[in-house]
């Protein structure tokens, strides 16, 4: 199924088409494909007819849209003359400079008109120059597709006639390449011609034998049907690059949009890494002698184990050079977006992975390795496994298996077979209750505070008294607290002095007591009012959740999950948390055990290394 939707996107037909002072002509199309005389003439004369109608059912069939006629045969384009082509292919002068696109049935072509004159008009060429221009008034560099197809495809399409169209306009300006060309493709088809021969295939064979354009079209052509990716330097002189992410990135689940693969690019962080999709040396010798010396360097030192950042380190670049370069790489599909490979990491079967025996990437794996079989590998992770539960090996103890295990999680996530699975975190009280007053209750207390004298002084209590409560005495779903006790008798105590007022009732840390009934130490009164303030931004009953937990009277410990907090709402993994926050995995896993009343925890993929 994805290779009929991958054979889809690939081009029908790749078209040349000129305007000049001789008329239009079809300079050169491919791939070409022989008819049988006899029905095209006569579909000739039934088009002629001008008392031909089309029948009811024909009109029936149309608002249903169906299609009666289709010029798709075994992916080549056919029903058309090359005469009809120049015809309609060649845009008038206004639409010059623009994208071209016309749809007939089943087939939509689209290019990219270029005018000659209005170059020579811009440019100061010689005389002799001129005259020659005359002969070649405008091109079109028109490639067939079919109908059905996305526009973000179509719009691809034409910006890659638009870089061969304005490549060829740029050689005819300095070394008269199309004129030259044309030549040679016109005189095949006038030796045609004139010999009679009515096969339209020899001409073209004659073209592509002798014409370097023509050689060079067919090898666009050949490549996007290949690969979909298209780089050469047109007359050796003007580079063309041109990748079909649709086609590239076919394997990614759901199919690549534009729009949402670049948004996806801008999450790329320091703690991922890259996976090169092909080896090391065909990935540097398929670069231009002209590339980027810190392009070579970081496919040099890539390896499935390095971040970002230490690649940023060993290349001697800055992580937004890094950036740039990564990006590059996985745009062309020369590499894939990972996190660091570890033992710890978790991984899952893809739901779009080929599970058939004797599929295509079953006899690629055991081209690689002989031994072992892919339904058997791919097996080990039908449910999320560690690289060290699935295949139960010890790296110290048995070096050599482990690199052959690690090679062949490699291969596994450079054809998306394994996806890999995150830890995010998300805050939640573990009490469906949440830890705060009726808000009448508090309401009520306000104002019996206020209606006090105003020498009393009433000190609003603290959740963080609940550290100093009994845990096996302490309940949150408590009934009224001793300083809203404090609140209603305050009126009727009003006789009393402010000083034992205030230390009778008060249950703020810096007026408890402890246990033997003796003032805390300032020490602890510090300790508690930083405790307080770490966690002031949540709400009641969630800072009250919390400090109900056991590590929280560890300062240390609430302190960093205090810290946290804000990764805690479900868009931030562990290993993302690990890196920002330098901790280690160990570090991080033991204070989530310690908090887990008041955590959730899920796993899933993370977008950016699933999508890219």
């Amino acid at each position: 199924m994805v290779t009929a939707m991958l054979s889809d996107l690939d081009p029908v037909a790749v078209i040349l088409v000129s305007s000049g002072t001789k008329g239009n002509r079809l300079l050169f199309r491919y791939p070409y494909f022989q008819e049988p005389h006899s029905n095209h003439k006569s579909s000739k004369v039934a088009i002629k007819n001008p008392y031909a109608i089309k029948i009811a059912e024909n009109f029936q069939d149309l608002k249903k849209g169906k299609s009666i006629t289709t010029f798709i045969k075994d992916g080549s384009l056919t029903g058309f003359a090359d005469k009809t082509l120049a015809n309609f292919l060649v845009a008038k002068s206004e639409l010059c400079g623009k994208k071209f696109s016309v749809k007939i049935d089943d087939v939509r072509f689209v290019g990219f008109p270029m005018s000659l004159t209005q170059l020579s008009k811009e440019t100061n060429l010689q005389n002799s120059l001129n005259s020659r221009l005359q002969n070649i008034l405008a091109i079109n560099v028109v490639f067939a597709l079919r109908a059905n197809i996305a526009e973000s495809v179509t719009n691809c399409y034409q910006e890659l006639a638009q870089q061969i169209a304005v490549a060829i306009a740029h050689e005819e300006k300095r070394c008269l390449y199309l004129s030259k060309e044309a030549k040679i493709m016109m005189a095949a088809f006038e030796e045609a011609s004139v010999t009679g021969d009515e096969d339209t295939v020899s001409p073209l064979k004659q073209i592509i034998h002798n014409s370097n354009l023509a050689k060079e079209l067919m090898s666009v052509f050949d490549n996007l049907v290949k690969s979909g990716q298209v780089l050469f330097f047109l007359n050796q002189w003007v580079e063309i690059n041109f990748c079909l992410l649709h086609k590239i990135h076919a394997n990614v689940p759901g199919g690549v949009l534009l729009e949402t693969f670049y948004r996806f690019l801008t999450y790329v962080r320091p703690y991922h890494a890259i996976l090169l999709t092909k080896p090391e040396q065909e990935l540097l010798s398929s670069l231009p002698l002209d590339g980027c010396p810190s392009l070579s360097r970081l496919i040099k030192l890539t390896t499935p184990v390095k971040n970002l950042k230490i690649l940023a380190l060993e290349t001697d670049l800055s992580i937004t050079q890094i950036y740039q370069l990564v990006c590059h790489l996985v745009y062309w599909g020369f590499a894939i977006l990972i996190y660091p490979m570890c033992q710890a990491n978790q991984y899952v079967l893809s739901p779009s992975a080929d599970t058939a025996v004797d599929s295509k990437l079953s006899q690629e794996f055991h081209t690689s390795f002989p031994e072992l079989h892919l339904v058997v590998e791919m097996s080990r992770f039908s449910y999320p496994s560690r690289m060290h539960e699935c295949f139960d090996v010890e790296p110290i103890a048995n070096t050599a298996l482990m690199d052959k295990v690690n090679q062949v999680v490699v291969w596994m996530l450079r054809h998306r077979i394994l996806n890999q699975l995150h830890t995010y975190v998300n805050l939640l009280p573990s009490s469906k209750k949440e830890f705060s007053t009726n808000p009448n209750m508090c309401h009520s207390t306000i104002s019996s505070t206020h209606s006090s004298s105003s020498s009393v002084q009433v000190v609003e209590e603290s959740y963080l008294s609940i550290l100093m409560e009994d845990p096996t005495t302490s309940n949150l779903d408590r009934a009224t607290s001793m300083s809203d006790v404090a609140s209603v008798n305050s009126e009727e105590s009003g006789g009393q002095s402010t000083t034992q007022y205030t230390s009778q009732l008060s249950k703020s840390p810096s007026h408890e007591a402890n246990s033997d009934c003796s003032m805390l130490p300032e020490d602890s009164k510090l300790q508690w009012r930083m405790q307080d303030n770490l966690l002031n931004e949540l709400k009641p009953g969630v800072k009250a959740a919390i400090l109900r937990c056991p590590a929280a009277k560890n300062f240390e410990d609430l302190s960093l999950f205090a810290k946290l907090v804000p990764y805690f709402n479900g868009k931030h993994h562990l290993e993302e948390i690990m890196f920002y926050e330098n901790l280690t995995r160990s570090q991080l896993v033991t204070l989530l055990e310690k908090f887990k009343d008041v955590l959730i925890l899920s796993s899933h993929e993370a977008l950016a290394t699933t999508l890219i």
